[in-house]
């Protein structure tokens, strides 16, 4: 294992598409199909962060941030995710997978910069 796991998370990022069958559930649909995607993602509750965008291409609709102290947990996330409520209906785009970097010491830096 990489000496900085140790000390610091990992994070993952999964880039999400959703589909357009997902809006045409209307309210009370996306209620029910939410209901079940939040009981299949419980255990995960606290190291997920939601993010919901736009951009200039529309290629992503909602990145989901992972914090993790293993790769494992971050693979457990994700095919909950792939496997759970609203699978038929966000597809995972991209998953990107890193570090957190460790904290620079203000002693560490150069003067004068």
């Amino acid at each position: 294992m990489h000496d900085l796991a140790a000390k610091n998370k990992y994070v993952g990022f999964l880039f999400m598409k959703i589909s357009p069958e997902y809006f045409a559930l209307g309210e009370e649909g996306i209620r029910e199909v939410s209901r079940e995607h939040a009981r299949d993602l419980a255990r995960f509750a606290k190291q997920l962060t939601h993010v919901v965008c736009t951009g200039v291409n529309g290629k992503y609709d909602q990145v989901t941030m992972v914090e993790a102290d293993t790769l494992e947990e971050i693979n457990a996330a994700a095919t909950a995710f792939r496997t759970g409520g609203k699978a038929r209906y966000i597809e995972i785009v991209d998953i990107v997978v890193g570090m957190k970097a460790p904290p620079r010491a203000l002693a560490n830096r150069p003067t004068g910069a």
